[in-house]
């Protein structure tokens, strides 16, 4: 068998149905124009109430698609890192020219 071994598979198929999903799609969007922010700030972003944001990041941040830092009491999010903005931007463009080429 050539090429990636299962496991690099399963987690990857993890990350991409964490990322599939619409109102987490819209929390990388945001997190993707905004850089690192709280709760509150993507909820108003995304018009999620914060109980619904907070569970979609819980679940970003078990496929390691977001980070969380603590500062003093707010709790703020980013990105992980280059390969998720690649990411993000790579499959929202590619959306918007499909959409177009309709």
């Amino acid at each position: 068998m050539s090429g990636r071994d299962d496991a690099t598979i399963a987690r990857a198929a993890g990350m991409l149905r964490a990322a599939g999903d619409d109102g987490r799609l819209r929390i990388l969007e945001v997190l993707l124009r905004r850089g690192e922010i709280g709760v509150s700030e993507i909820a108003e972003a995304t018009e999620a109430e914060a109980s619904t944001t907070s569970h979609r990041l819980r679940i970003l941040l078990s496929e390691h698609l977001v980070n969380r830092r603590t500062d003093g009491r707010a709790r703020l999010y980013s990105l992980a890192d280059g390969h998720v903005r690649t990411l993000v931007e790579n499959v929202l463009d590619h959306a918007d020219r499909s959409v177009s080429l309709k």
